[in-house]
């Protein structure tokens, strides 16, 4: 089974700008699709949003700008529980501040859950989605994110939702957050991920095939559960080996 969803590859933003002979702008990385290298989707703001000094450059490359949701924590990939506690209000007071300016540069924030973030699971993740990308309507009814020009949006990573404690009953939580996610996300952002060498008590990204996810198991789910025109988002650094997993040419 192979899927046919629109590629977009990341690329480490400093190294665009070396190779176009530019300056390097305030961004991690910068998503182009495969189809249209030209034509940037969007670019990754790191850090901690929750953080005074965390700031969002509204003429980054693309329309879309991918950040994580942010902690309350002392670290940006420490578990700290104010996340649950306080971490809702102080993310939805954020998104009312940046809301304004986002509507006037035609830009939509796309925010990236994390299992040590204020969005740190399907119930999490759907609550700000229903307040923030369909405010008012039914989320029984309305399933899919709405395709208008917007503020919001949530991506899809299934590696960062996992722990090294839900690994023994990884395809279970992966059925779960992709019926959740699937539907409703922006996009899906595929790297595989394992737990880290040096604390046996958090995991850490890999390249897809190195790593815990279930190959053959998530590309069943994405034919289930992802529209195909929702895009799929991969390591540039690892582009071949991403579209081997997918079941995809080069």
């Amino acid at each position: 089974m192979h899927t046919a969803h629109p590629i977009l590859a990341m690329h480490e933003a400093r190294a665009l700008a070396t190779l176009f002979g530019a300056s390097a702008p305030a961004c991690d990385w910068i998503a182009m699709p495969l189809n249209a290298p030209g034509s940037p989707r969007g670019a990754f703001v790191g850090g901690n949003p929750l953080d005074e000094s965390w700031l969002l450059d509204a003429e980054l490359p693309g329309p879309w700008v991918f950040a994580w949701s942010g902690t309350l924590g002392d670290s940006l990939f420490a578990s700290d529980p104010v996340n649950w506690m306080r971490g809702p209000t102080a993310l939805n007071a954020l998104c009312a501040e940046l809301a304004p300016q986002l509507q006037r540069h035609h830009k939509r924030l796309v925010l990236i859950p994390h299992a040590r973030h204020v969005l740190s699971d399907a119930r999490s993740a759907l609550t700000w989605w229903c307040d923030q990308v369909i405010p008012g309507q039914d989320p029984n009814i309305v399933r899919h994110s709405p395709d208008t020009d917007r503020p919001f949006g949530l991506a899809f990573d299934p590696a960062a939702f996992l722990e090294p404690s839900m690994l023994a009953d990884i395809e279970d939580h992966m059925q779960s957050l992709f019926a959740s996610f699937g539907p409703r996300a922006d996009v899906v952002i595929l790297r595989d991920t394992t737990i880290s060498e040096t604390d046996p008590e958090q995991m850490t990204p890999c390249p897809l095939g190195s790593g815990r996810l279930p190959r053959a198991y998530i590309r069943e789910l994405l034919a289930l559960h992802v529209p195909e025109s929702t895009p799929i988002m991969v390591q540039g650094a690892a582009l071949n080996g991403s579209l081997e997993w997918l079941g995809r040419s080069a």
